[in-house]
């Protein structure tokens, strides 16, 4: 720990222009919250020497001192290299080390040759001066007190075993949900304080872990021309779009709604009485009824509503910060041209690390269960949406425009817990889903009887989407479209439009480039997203399930399985040139997603 304390310093020191920007209450959060993460990668080595402890203690004793003198001064040299290499790489990447470096040993000899000479001995230098030293304070403090060890008994080992397995704590940072991830140590919308908070050689296990999956290249049954030609003839897009607001600088409150499948609201064909409120709004704005989740979990649902960006089939690019930082945002647009954004979550945004993508998106403001009393977190995920919906509320009522404030509920989320009493007893869990998804409707539309009396509700944009489907209601397989069917609404007094339905097949990716278009903001850097109000955009949804995506069209439904690489469905008119456009599209997504 106080190793990494002082590599943590030395990195703070070397990038002191920056460190000097800092406040005092910043420096003491970077140095909290990186000893949270030090201390996940001290539970890591704990347990794996607890565990050779309570073998060799059986052994002489000069066989544990001979082994723990080998184990520091191993990983004294792995993490000296990977500490030192990347207080310099910072300076020049602006990132925290990872596997990126990993790259580079394919070709040590280019990689070698972008550094002076000069910098290469430095480098060499310090690392072994560090390393010493180190090794040195290890000698003299700790290694010298094995001297008084005498041979362990046979009831030791089992001892350092249930010690080895009390590291899981540490290493998942505590109790929580979400287990230690690069989002947990993030607190500021200073990207500069949340870098210096992460454990490099952590960071870069951590990477590395994940860039198995994240560099995975799936087979393509398209050539690259062809793809591209026909992805370019998929997202023409003619400048001229049916105007619905006001003005271009309206309020925005976006509210992301867990699991609110189409399969709930009645007006689209669901079942009858479970979302009331939600019938009612989609009567008072533009209601698109052919909208289509990019994907099947929160993860990837958030990153295509705010960065219109497709979903993947096994992974989620959120969890790779060094992917999803470089993504184009609705909030980053937003910012740039002079709103104020703020995020609601009444749980743990640690979860998927979706806090470290909430800073990049500049969101300067994130409300989470540690903003409300802990009497109101009777949820496993949280705090219930009423309380959350009410703390909006309040929020706006002192809010200075113009605002985007982005609210992801979370009671319509297994295990389905409420706090009201069910509407649909019993105790088989699709009962559940419809009573969460009633509870969550009922504050709904307690929080915009509330809005409509305010003020500022005249010029507030609303925009309501789920953040994905649900297989709950009927026989879903987890690859049919009706599983990723989803409601968007557009209502507030910001429209200047009569009440219609927009009968057009969408996805959440194309929110970016509708919402972007309407505020005459470029939107150019969402390569993906389409604007659904420009008549001339071909209607088509993309969305992924678990290694494998489906295709839809105005008049066709193509679905792929990676696996088996075989086409589960090919139905419509147009099967033919559908599933060229399909391939195209998943062709030139997968380039781009490798290419971050």
């Amino acid at each position: 720990m106080l190793t990494f304390a002082l590599f943590r310093l030395a990195f703070m020191v070397y990038q002191l222009k920056q460190t000097l920007q800092i406040t005092f209450n910043d420096f003491v959060n970077i140095i909290v919250r990186g000893a949270w993460m030090d201390l996940s990668l001290t539970g890591y080595i704990t347990l794996l020497t607890s565990i050779f402890i309570g073998i060799l203690l059986l052994a002489n004793k000069k066989w544990l001192k001979g082994y723990l003198a080998f184990q520091t001064i191993l990983l004294l040299t792995i993490i000296s290299l990977i500490s030192i290499s990347d207080i310099e790489l910072y300076r020049n990447w602006g990132f925290r080390i990872d596997a990126t470096p990993l790259l580079y040993l394919k070709t040590p000899k280019e990689a070698m040759a972008s550094m002076e000479t000069f910098m290469i001995i430095i480098f060499v230098i310090v690392t072994i001066l560090t390393i010493i030293g180190l090794y040195w304070a290890y000698r003299k403090w700790i290694a010298s007190t094995l001297n008084r060890v005498e041979n362990g008994k046979w009831w030791y080992a089992p001892i350092f075993i249930v010690i080895a397995g009390t590291m899981i704590l540490p290493i998942r940072g505590g109790l929580g949900i979400a287990p230690m991830n690069p989002g947990k140590v993030y607190f500021s919308s200073n990207t500069y304080c949340n870098h210096a908070a992460l454990n490099a050689p952590w960071n870069m296990m951590y990477s590395i872990s994940k860039s198995g999956k994240m560099n995975k290249r799936y087979p393509d049954s398209i050539g690259k021309e062809k793809a591209q030609a026909l992805f370019a003839e998929l997202m023409q897009n003619n400048p001229d779009s049916t105007k619905v607001l006001r003005t271009d600088r309206p309020n925005i409150v976006l509210i992301m709604l867990e699991s609110f499948s189409s399969k709930l609201i009645e007006t689209l064909g669901g079942k009858e009485g479970v979302t009331p409120n939600f019938n009612a709004l989609s009567n008072e704005g533009l209601f698109f009824t052919k909208m289509i989740s990019s994907g099947d979990r929160s993860d990837k649902g958030i990153i295509a509503i705010v960065s219109g960006f497709p979903a993947q089939p096994t992974q989620s690019v959120i969890k790779y910060p060094t992917k999803s930082r470089k993504l184009a945002t609705i909030s980053g647009a937003l910012v740039d041209a002079g709103y104020n954004a703020s995020f609601y979550y009444g749980g743990d945004p640690d979860f998927a690390n979706i806090r470290s993508y909430l800073y990049s998106a500049k969101f300067s403001r994130i409300i989470t269960q540690d903003d409300f009393p802990r009497n109101y977190r009777n949820s496993k995920w949280g705090v219930h949406d009423e309380h959350v919906f009410k703390y909006l509320l309040n929020d706006i009522d002192t809010a200075k425009g113009p605002f985007f404030k982005m609210f992801f509920t979370l009671s319509n989320h297994e295990p389905f817990e409420i706090p009201t009493k069910s509407k649909y007893p019993g105790t088989e869990e699709v009962n559940q889903f419809l009573s969460s998804a009633f509870y969550t409707d009922s504050s709904l539309g307690n929080f915009f009887a509330d809005a409509k009396k305010r003020d500022w509700y005249n010029n507030t944009l609303f925009i309501l989407i789920a953040d994905h489907g649900h297989r709950h209601l009927g026989k879903s397989t987890n690859y049919s479209t009706d599983k990723f069917s989803i409601p968007m609404l557009w209502l507030g007094g910001a429209l200047n439009t009569e009440p219609a339905r927009i009968d057009k097949v969408c996805s959440q990716i194309d929110l970016a480039s509708t919402l972007l278009n309407q505020l005459n903001l470029n939107h150019s850097s969402f390569v993906f997203s389409k604007d659904i109000l420009n008549q001339h955009t071909q209607p088509f949804a993309y969305y992924a399930f678990n290694n494998g995506y489906g295709f839809v069209s105005a008049t066709d439904t193509i679905i792929y399985d990676h696996v088996s690489r075989q086409y589960i469905m090919q139905n419509g008119v147009e099967t033919e040139k559908t599933t060229d456009k399909a391939s195209a599209f998943f062709y030139v997504y997968q380039d781009v997603f490798l290419g971050l």
